[in-house]
């Protein structure tokens, strides 16, 4: 199948060479036939001009004649130009991908008209060029019509759309210049002009002056709850030539908040980095890791702004304490650099205390207990409820079962009573409470607790005082007994 296919596309573009081959050859007669033509009208015009001015022919066949002598010559000059357009080529000489002072991502094409190339191709037509003006024997290509497209769905990606060029003169260029809408490192570049469209896939090259690397996220502001860690991915563009090492700063994040770097594509723990050759895109992903609590400069709710900016390893020895830079001064910095934010949100969590898990009842008793609800958290718990997943037939009673708020630290005494049915089975019986809650208007993770009741057999006390003086009085007869016996 793939050789057909080869087949097919080398059938396709040599008999597209053979077509334009054909085609300038076929231009190159007719332009020898309307050059014959014009020659002749021409030469007809001068003789009847002649025979008008003595009066020999009448005016309206010396217009006929002059009308003719110009249409051949307009035909003539529509063949040059269709050569000339044939042989016209704008090259993408380069495509520089920068940043300007903006931050924007803009891609600027610079288009030379190469068909200065081809003058020896045109120079057999040199002799026809006496009709045409200084301006026509130019070559300018008018009208180039340039846009970016993303390759893989051909869907413009720059801004404007598309740029007109009204002209562009024999070996020289002209600038397009696009905004990106979206961020690539490779384009499509669509030219049209003459007649022509001409599709080129195209690296971009990195604008090398600007000699800093960039610093995107997508995920640049973030909520965290306290005691856990927010990632931020980040992606890295080198707009630079040199093969230096940067290194990072982070500016503004409270001393309570530590954090790592880690490259993307191996989880390596890193503190410094260096662009590979040929290397222009890194990944990377910032780790900040927020305290239990919060305190005076981590307040629940809160935004943290903070910097994380990336410098050559010769500028960051320039800075003589980087851990003191302000946000003014980090703002300043011509580095590349991202603001981050970073909000600490409260955690609702509720503990629940019990002083024993296992209890041990009679038949025909009932259980009473205090549990202790704490907000382990750092936000307000709202209506707490507590219930109880009783065996078949049991109950409770709950005493308050539901809790308003609790603050953060705070505790409620709850009194739950487990009444056994009166038909109660000895054995072991497990009772389990379970708590719900909400805090900031999100469900509490919570924690059952299980309650072991081992219930036994009530003892008859009656009977058993009834046996107790029985083997009492069999004692005491004994004891008769025997004194008598050793009397006799």
């Amino acid at each position: 199948m793939k050789k057909i296919i080869t087949l097919f596309v080398s059938f396709v573009v040599i008999s597209t060479a053979f077509s334009q081959q054909e085609d300038q050859a076929g231009i190159a007669l007719d332009l020898k036939k309307a050059r014959a033509a014009y020659e002749i009208a021409k030469q007809k015009y001068d003789n009847d001009k002649e025979l008008y001015d003595q009066k020999a022919i009448s005016l309206s066949e010396f217009n006929n004649s002059k009308n003719e002598s110009l249409a051949k010559e307009v035909d003539y000059q529509k063949l040059i130009l269709r050569l000339i357009s044939q042989q016209s080529y704008i090259i993408v000489e380069k495509a520089i991908k920068y940043q300007n002072a903006n931050g924007e991502k803009r891609v600027r094409l610079t288009l030379r008209s190469s068909t200065e190339g081809n003058q020896d191709y045109l120079q057999q037509f040199e002799q026809h060029f006496d009709v045409f003006t200084p301006e026509m024997r130019s070559a300018k290509v008018y009208n180039v019509f340039a846009s970016i497209n993303n390759i893989s769905d051909n869907t413009i990606i720059g801004s404007p759309y598309e740029i007109r060029i009204p002209f562009i003169n024999n070996g020289e260029t002209a600038i397009a210049d696009f905004n990106l809408l979206r961020d690539a490192e490779s384009v499509q570049v669509v030219l049209n002009y003459n007649g022509k469209k001409d599709n080129k896939n195209i690296y971009l090259e990195k604008d090398a002056s600007a000699n800093r690397v960039d610093i995107t996220s997508s995920q640049f502001a973030q909520e965290t709850d306290l005691g856990s860690s927010a990632s931020y991915s980040l992606d890295l563009e080198r707009f630079s030539s040199s093969d230096d090492v940067y290194r990072f700063i982070v500016v503004n994040l409270p001393r309570q908040v530590s954090y790592d770097l880690y490259d993307a594509e191996n989880n390596a723990r890193i503190s410094q980095l260096k662009f590979n050759q040929g290397v222009n895109i890194r990944k990377l992903s910032l780790k900040a890791y927020l305290p239990e609590r919060e305190d005076d400069l981590i307040k629940i709710d809160q935004p943290l702004d903070f910097y994380l900016i990336i410098l050559p390893n010769s500028e960051y020895n320039k800075i003589s304490d980087p851990a003191k830079l302000t946000l003014a001064e980090a703002e300043k910095l011509n580095s590349g650099k991202i603001k981050l934010e970073l909000i600490p949100k409260g955690v609702g969590r509720i503990m629940v205390k019990a002083p024993s898990l296992y209890h041990e009842i009679k038949t025909g008793d009932s259980l009473s207990m205090k549990i202790t609800v704490m907000n382990d958290g750092t936000r307000v718990l709202d209506n707490i409820t507590i219930t109880t997943e009783n065996p078949l037939n049991w109950k409770s009673v709950i005493k308050p079962d539901v809790i308003g708020t609790l603050a953060p630290g705070k505790e409620q005494d709850v009194t739950i009573t487990i009444l056994p049915p009166s038909d109660v089975n000895v054995g072991a019986q497990e009772v389990k409470i379970k708590t719900q809650a909400t805090a900031n208007n999100r469900t509490v993770e919570t924690e059952d607790k299980t309650i072991r009741i081992q219930v036994e057999a009530r003892t008859p006390i009656v009977g058993t005082i009834l046996l107790i003086l029985l083997l009492i009085g069999v004692l005491v007869g004994i004891v008769v007994f025997g004194i008598k016996m050793s009397r006799r």
